[in-house]
Order: structure tokens, then sequence, then C-alpha cells
């Protein structure tokens, strides 16, 4: 399979090439950047071409997959024109900027007969894979509630990449989309309303949503819980999650954790018990007893963007529904939307999970 890049800046270089270029059935043939400084130092640091539009691109190399890999408010109009133009799409997230845009890719791509996918990578770190993997087993038993927390000192004014601050009101639909595809992955299934509150912290004269609460009902009479602090002076806890089940609670805690058990419990050995993961840790709690499960690598995301890609790639040969499609990415949109909306109005919401048709969406 021919790949090539939309955007060609740090996405494209840190965390799809390195991957792609391990893959023996997959050929990088270059990509596309508006920019004469990324394409020059493209071709350098990788020797592949790089050209300045979608055009260019198809005309030289004829790829079969685009990667997008550019700001957000470009994603639809680049899914829609490279399915119209014959290739598959794996897009970073987010997906594109609301619901009616993500309508029209996935009316663009189901009229192609072409596959549109995002890079929702979180589902494959081996810590949330572990996390996933032991609910609903013998030990763990069913799932009742899920919390997930991001804690940062990086308020959304202070963003130092350019497109994310030009949206500080987006906090949930910028980094917390990968929190919300977390959850819907652990849990498997979608909520039926989402509760939300958001606050700009002391400062109220600011529009921002630097601190975020959202509740979801899930059926089965469960709760879930979503909190995003970026205004947190602590360490950075980039993403916790806590999966308590009917006999276990599972952990996960992503960006590096070090735990020390010292002493004696009853029934257990004397000693010291260190358990560390530097790219982070999943491990089981029943009471005071805990069993690791799992650690990532360094360089997690990369990693889990090619585990991803790979399973998308077979998808595509192999004719079948590949994961992280662009209907997945709209339900986590649909589930944002709602949040913004609730937080909005003060009411519950349910998300709109249906599409609307294309002349409802023109109007």
């Amino acid at each position: 399979m021919r790949i090539a890049f939309a955007g060609l800046g740090w996405a494209a270089r840190g965390f799809h090439l390195p991957p792609l270029k391990k893959m023996a059935d997959v050929t990088v043939v270059g990509g596309f950047d508006s920019s004469e400084e990324q394409r020059s130092t493209w071709t350098k640091e990788t020797g592949l071409p790089a050209y300045t539009s979608l055009d260019e691109t198809i005309e030289a190399e004829r790829p079969d997959l685009l990667v997008i890999a550019t700001p957000p408010h470009s994603h639809a109009d680049l899914c829609v024109e490279a399915v119209e133009r014959g290739l598959h799409v794996f897009c970073e997230k987010p997906f594109v900027m609301d619901l009616d845009e993500a309508d029209r890719v996935i009316a663009a791509a189901s009229a192609a007969g072409r596959v549109v996918t995002v890079n929702h990578e979180f589902r494959e770190k081996p810590i949330f894979r572990a996390v996933k993997e032991q609910i609903g087993g013998d030990r763990a038993g069913r799932l009742v509630f899920c919390q997930i927390w991001q804690l940062m000192d990086l308020a959304p004014w202070d963003e130092p990449v350019a497109w994310r601050a030009a949206m500080p009101n987006r906090t949930l639909f910028e980094g917390g989309v990968h929190l919300v595809d977390l959850l819907l992955d652990v849990f498997g299934e979608l909520p039926t309303g989402v509760f939300a509150r958001h606050s700009s912290g002391l400062d109220e004269e600011r529009e921002a949503d630097a601190v975020h609460l959202v509740t979801l009902d899930f059926p089965g009479n469960r709760l879930a819980q979503i909190t995003i602090d970026r205004l947190c002076p602590a360490g950075t806890r980039y993403v916790e999650v806590r999966a308590d089940c009917e006999r276990a609670s599972l952990r996960a805690s992503l960006g590096g954790r070090a735990m020390v058990q010292i002493g004696k419990k009853r029934a257990e050995k004397t000693g010291i018990r260190i358990d560390v993961g530097s790219g982070g840790l999943a491990w089981m709690e029943e009471g005071l007893k805990r069993t690791k499960l799992a650690t990532n690598p360094r360089q997690a995301g990369m990693h889990a963007t090619g585990a991803l890609m790979r399973k998308i790639v077979d998808a595509i040969r192999a004719g079948t529904t590949p994961p992280s499609s662009a209907q997945d990415a709209r339900d986590v949109l649909a589930i944002i939307e709602a949040a913004y909306a609730s937080a909005r109005t003060g009411a519950r919401v349910e998300p709109a999970y249906e599409r609307r048709p294309a002349a409802q969406q023109a109007g």
C-alpha cells in the first residue's frame, strides 16, 4: 500500500512516519505541505519528496491512502477531496470541527467506496488495552463505574501550538477527545446522556474551558466521569484511569509511574516491592493487594499509532470494517458537543448519534 501525507510537520514525522517505515508491505511516497520550510526540512530529514498540493502528490506518486496531519479546521475538506480522488484516509484527531462536517465526510466516503479512519490511538496503548481486557473477566467482574482524569499546568490561553491557542474554549474538543474515545472503548458502548460543567477558574473574564467536569450515563444504570484540570499546579497527570468492577479496581497511569510498597501484610513476604512504568503503568487493585498488568514503551504514542495503522491497513485489504472509523469518531464528537451544550444550558443532553440528511445540514 502506498501512503502519502497531508501536512509534513511534527505529527507526520514523530508519530506516523517511524512505524510506517517498519511495515514491509507499506511504502511511504512523500506528501505535501503549504509551507516551503516544512517541505524543505521534510526532504532533508526523510529523503522523501514534498509537494505543494494533493493534486501534485497524486499525479507524481499515486498513493492509496492519505495520512492527514494538518490542523483540524482543514480536515473535512481534505478528507472529502481525498476520498473523491479514490484514496483511503487516516486522519489525525480531532476528526473534524463539528457534526455537520463529520456527516459530510462520512457521506463522501460512502459514495466513493473509500475508508476514513481517525488516529484515536490511546486504545492501542498497552496499559489501556490491559485494563479493557480484564473487564468482564473472572477476576475483576463486570464494569460498574469508570473515572478518567487529566491534570496539568497548561491553561488553554497559554498553549504554545498556534492552532490550539486559537481555540481556547475547546479543551474537551482538542485534548479531551482521547479521553472520550478511551472511555467508550472501556465501556464498549455509547452513553445515553451527558451532563457537564466547565470553568476558566478564578479568571471569570475569560471564556475558556480550563476545567471540565463531565458525567456520562451508560446503559445498565452505570455512570462514568471525565475530569480535565488545566490549572493544576502539581505534577502533570496526563491520563489517569480507574475502572471499578465488581471485584477489583483496574488502574492505568499514562506518562510515567513508580510505586513502592514497603513492609509486610498478612500472607505476603516481608520486603520492598517496586513497580515502575516510565511510559505508563496499569495495575489491578483488590483491597490492599496490587497486581501489575502492563507497562507502556517509551514513545508510546508513536507505537500505538503504528499498531492502529497496522490494523487499519489489514482491514482495508480484507474489506472489513476498520477500527477507529469515521463513524466511531463521529460518536465521540457527538458526546463532546453534548457536553458543551450541557455546560451552556445546565441540562442533561442526549448525544446526537444519528447522522443528519444532507438537506438538513445545509439548512
